[in-house]
């Protein structure tokens, strides 16, 4: 019998990246060929791109580069970029870049597992995407994908696209505009992960407060979220990138009653100044913003509020600066994220004058996430000798313990918790008492009493 051919995915960028290789790997496991946790194994490596900001266009190419060096080399026989930074420079990659056997983009991936054979067996034609390979796909059913996380979480992406148009964003010219999933298609999606053992879902999307307004006109992400509740087996949900002026009562509402549902929401804000908000037309005013975000902590008590903001705007003064500074020490967000402003092609905002300067920008982010590393720090100081439940995502790779998380934390992004080798299930929801802390992170080890494996 023929060796299987090894086909090795190295997946950059987002959560919603992650899926679609996670997408991409079932068709490739469906299609009877093997899969090589490293490049250097394989017979062919597939760089699934981000295009979003210039660092993650950078890491995509460089890690394009570096396969196509162990193509040079003899070690792998093909190389195929698909995803973001194929999406939006698919000529630009083809002129630079002819080693590469394929650039897809955002597609359909079924036709992978054909695509590999054709460059294993020697087919000396480049190959170039017809039909849909240079338009973003439309929002399918993700069962059979191949998980890529631990088996305590899964993501599960409920739309595709975004019909927001922020200054800074080339998101919407590279997945398009927002098409939402069945509600069925997404139910069979969280029982067949369920089936696999996966105890929590992270629910993301673009924009996952506009699920529904494509199909019925209406935003529905709090009855999709009790669906989802309602299968066995899931335990935890977790809700990421709501848009700050579409949270609903309706949402809060389900947040605060369905206990699955935990308390913690990620609401990109990037920035409370009103003038900051118009340049990057966002939709919103500054009082709107901080209503929602005030009224989130009446309406879901004890609330994780994750969130992120660009700092270095085209045209930020020390006023709109000072706002978010001010702001940022107010509210006391539980977890956050800023950014420098990324210039990028095919934006409104990339010929916008008044540019800052990068060393400004760096600056003022510093400050804030001092600012909030004092925030995390004070909180976690007040955790101390508590009692709560954690998710326990594996084994601590610095360390000889276990890596878990609060409900406050969300994974790859957020804080972690760390337990005892041991002393639980990987993949299980145990009760720990917090014993310590290290700088973000809890020290927690379990509560004797009421472990739950």
């Amino acid at each position: 019998m023929n060796e299987a051919i090894r086909v090795s995915l190295v997946s950059l960028g987002c959560a919603r990246n992650l899926v679609d290789s996670e997408v991409l790997l079932g068709h490739v496991a469906e299609e009877g060929l093997a899969i090589a946790r490293e490049p250097e194994d394989a017979d062919v490596v597939i760089v699934n791109t981000c295009g979003f900001v210039e660092d993650a266009k950078q890491e995509s190419i460089d890690t394009i580069l570096d396969a196509c060096s162990l193509k040079q080399s003899g070690d792998v026989k093909g190389v195929v970029a698909v995803g973001c930074l194929a999406q939006r420079y698919a000529d630009d990659l083809r002129e630079e870049l002819p080693e590469v056997d394929a650039i897809l983009g955002i597609t359909d991936y079924s036709g992978i597992p054909k695509l590999v054979r054709r460059i294993v067996n020697g087919s000396e034609t480049r190959f170039t995407p017809t039909v849909d390979g240079g338009k973003p796909k439309s929002a399918r059913s993700d069962v059979g994908r191949v998980l890529l996380t631990p088996q305590s979480f899964a993501y599960l992406r409920i739309s595709e696209g975004c019909d927001h148009k922020c200054a800074f964003c080339a998101i919407p010219s590279m997945r398009g505009r927002n098409r939402s999933k069945p509600e069925d298609v997404l139910v069979e999606e969280a029982q067949n992960l369920a089936a696999q053992g996966v105890r929590e879902l992270v629910v993301v999307a673009e924009d996952s407060t506009a699920y529904g307004l494509d199909s019925h006109r209406q935003r529905r992400i709090h009855l999709l979220l009790e669906q989802l509740a309602a299968v066995d087996g899931i335990e935890w949900i977790r809700l990421m990138y709501a848009y700050p002026h579409t949270v609903s009562q309706e949402l809060t509402t389900v947040m605060r009653e369905n206990p699955k549902i935990v308390p913690y929401l990620d609401i990109p804000v990037q920035h409370i100044s009103g003038p900051m908000l118009r340049a990057m037309k966002r939709g919103t005013e500054s009082k709107q913003v901080r209503d929602i975000l005030w009224r989130l902590r009446d309406e879901v008590p004890g609330i994780a509020v994750r969130t992120t903001f660009i700092v270095g705007f085209p045209g930020e003064s020390e006023a709109d600066y000072e706002e978010l500074r001010e702001f940022v020490s107010e509210y006391q967000f539980e977890r956050m994220g800023v950014f420098t402003y990324s210039q990028e092609e095919t934006t409104p905002a990339f010929d916008m004058p008044d540019q800052i300067a990068e060393d400004v920008a760096e600056a003022r982010r510093g400050e804030l996430m001092e600012i909030q590393r004092g925030i995390v720090e004070r909180r976690n100081q007040s955790l101390l000798g508590k009692r709560m439940d954690v998710i326990v995502d594996g084994h601590d790779p610095e360390g000889g313990g276990l890596v878990a998380r609060t409900t406050a934390d969300a994974p790859e992004v957020d804080c972690i918790a760390k337990l005892p080798l041991d002393s639980a299930a990987v993949g299980a929801i145990t009760t720990v008492d917090v014993r310590a802390i290290d700088g973000y992170d809890l020290v927690v080890s379990s509560a004797s009493a009421e472990a739950d494996s």
